[in-house]
């Protein structure tokens, strides 16, 4: 998004802004990190654990985060 921007490909910069929404969104419904670190588990890529202050996600969150996540192809 930042390289189309700077070759002022603005058009394809914003397309794939509002294309992300959904995932930027996704990252901030509970206290970042909190989203990042639990996506990045569900991905497979750490194991999830948080020390306080942080906790987990509640289930509901975890659930709309789990569905976003898979709807961009970054989880089956």
């Amino acid at each position: 998004m930042c390289r189309l921007w700077k070759e002022k490909k603005y058009e394809k910069a914003r397309a794939l802004h509002y294309k992300l929404e959904p995932l930027n969104h996704a990252m901030f419904i509970e206290t970042n990190p909190i989203p990042v670190k639990t996506a990045v588990a569900m991905m497979g890529k750490i194991r999830e654990e948080f020390r306080l202050p942080l906790c987990e996600m509640s289930e509901a969150n975890r659930e709309k985060l789990k569905k976003t996540i898979k709807d961009f192809g970054l989880i089956k």
